[in-house]
């Protein structure tokens, strides 16, 4: 009878044994802060209208807060945080091309970032259905010129601009002349456009993401500038970048703190874009 009764005691002990010999072996508790999650699922835009019960104004505030919250500008992993805000705020667009935040922010942080064409896409959005607002058309007019060199282009938009404004189209229009005339020094436009985007956010976090952009500018403006002191030096054109340094013009190539970088092509120094694999690009 003893017997019996001392059997369960003793399977419990011996499981309690194993469990204990588990627990010793497991490994310590990392004191460490959990990596960051770079990449981040979105929500296709017909779901999300189906979760916010058909509010399609709610759900482009919700995936335009998420978008601003939850990016980050991490050098470690600069494609998937690209993705990330690209496929967010293409799926705001998707939801509401009216949505304000979404085009502003999305010019300075994705167009700025090395997402022209997805930068653009949003500014084509906001054009089309914000007629009465001449914000997104000369932010579009001005990237089609800087990034992509269309003139007649960036001056249509900008004529758009003017007919919207109600108190500059005569601002616009003489923006446009310029652009046409070749009057424009456009690193020193771009560079003001940025810096004046910097001073009139208050949000700590944008500012920053700012602030980096701002930098690779001056960094490309200092590309440009020993571009030409050193053909206006030698009286021939430059073709390879290293004979800036060779020549002394430069002691080292300026640093993109996005670490995207920059490239010389056509011999012209410019941003260099990002390569995001798997990713449609309007």
């Amino acid at each position: 009878m003893k017997s019996r009764n001392a059997l369960p005691l003793a399977i419990a002990a011996l499981g309690f044994g194993v469990f204990a010999a588990i627990w010793a072996m497991r490994p310590p508790a990392s004191t460490e802060p959990p990596p960051e999650v770079f990449d981040r699922v979105v929500v296709s835009a017909p779901v999300q209208l189906l979760l916010t019960g058909g509010d399609r104004f709610l759900a482009a505030n919700i995936e335009s807060i998420r978008a601003v919250a939850t990016t980050s500008d991490n050098p470690e992993a600069a494609e998937a945080n690209a993705s990330f805000a690209i496929r967010a705020r293409r799926v705001v667009a998707q939801l509401n091309p009216c949505h304000e935040d979404n085009y502003y922010q999305g010019n300075a942080l994705l167009t700025w970032g090395g997402a022209v064409a997805e930068g653009n896409d949003l500014l084509k959005r906001a054009t089309e259905c914000r007629t009465w607002d001449e914000i997104p058309p000369f932010f579009y007019g001005f990237n089609q010129y800087f990034f992509l060199h269309d003139v007649e282009g960036a001056r249509a938009s900008l004529e758009i601009a003017a007919e919207r404004a109600t108190d500059n189209a005569a601002g616009f229009r003489k923006f446009a002349i310029m652009l046409a005339a070749g009057e424009l020094k456009d690193d020193s436009a771009a560079l003001d456009f940025l810096q004046q985007e910097r001073a009139q956010t208050s949000d700590p976090k944008l500012q920053g993401m700012l602030d980096k952009r701002i930098a690779r500018l001056q960094g490309l403006i200092t590309l440009r500038a020993a571009q030409q002191r050193y053909e206006a030096r030698v009286g021939q054109p430059l073709t390879n970048p290293q004979a800036l340094i060779d020549s002394g013009e430069l002691e080292a190539f300026p640093n993109d703190p996005l670490r995207i970088g920059y490239e010389f092509a056509d011999g012209r120094f410019r941003l260099k874009e990002l390569k995001i694999a798997g990713l449609e690009r309007p």
